[in-house]
């Protein structure tokens, strides 16, 4: 894992940090049941490295831009409706995001998209807040303004298999509806002569459960 990723994940630490004096006043209820699965959709805000204005890519190529860029994504997780209560923390993720508005003039042909799946481990230790973290394995591609390539042509976008590590904490606001915040740092190895190409950021929604636990 690169060192890189640390201070990444400094601003889903935080989230959760400030979340620990009221998640301290909540119980969990150990009555809740129904159909582990949930379905949720938010708005993304992330560097996607492709716009860093003196980032690593600046000077290969300026016209890139600058700043952070706009999406959506959506996303379903499903639990094990049997077992020992340990097992309940695990869970599968499938999840779509988009990337398309542009922070800079610049970005407008700039777009990042990804479809995978993977795990997801959730604390129900409390009744209103839920802590996560997740690890996603995707089929992503990238739109960027054209380089041209050796031999004619130009060279516009690339597609390949990425890595996301991802952690966030949901919050109840009624019976079968969640807020969730969610922080996600995708690997997608070496491109455009970067080592490691590594788009990161955040992620703001809600999302219905189909569990059954009662709001206090």
């Amino acid at each position: 894992m690169p060192f890189g990723l640390f201070p990444k994940l400094l601003p889903a630490a935080f989230l959760i940090a400030m979340a620990i004096p009221a998640i301290s006043q909540t119980t969990y209820d150990a009555r809740e049941g129904g159909l582990p699965l949930s379905f949720g959709a938010g708005v993304s805000n992330f560097d996607p490295y492709l716009a860093q204005d003196g980032g690593p890519l600046y000077g290969l190529h300026p016209g890139f831009g600058y700043g952070r860029m706009w999406g959506v994504a959506a996303w379903a997780d499903a639990g094990a409706p049997l077992g020992p209560p340990w097992l309940h923390n695990f869970g599968i993720e499938a999840r779509y995001q988009s990337i398309f508005a542009a922070g800079s003039p610049n970005q407008a042909n700039i777009k990042e998209a990804s479809t995978g799946g993977g795990a997801i481990y959730t604390l129900h230790r409390w009744r209103s807040f839920r802590p996560y973290g997740k690890y996603i394995f995707s089929l992503s591609r990238v739109d960027f303004t054209g380089v041209p390539e050796f031999g004619g042509g130009t060279y516009s976008h690339d597609s390949r298999a990425t890595n996301s590590l991802g952690t966030g904490i949901e919050f109840r606001t009624t019976r079968h509806l969640w807020a969730r915040i969610d922080y996600e740092y995708q690997l997608w190895g070496s491109l455009f002569g970067v080592q490691q190409f590594q788009p990161q950021g955040l992620t703001a929604g809600v999302m219905y459960d189909f569990r059954k636990s009662r709001v206090r």
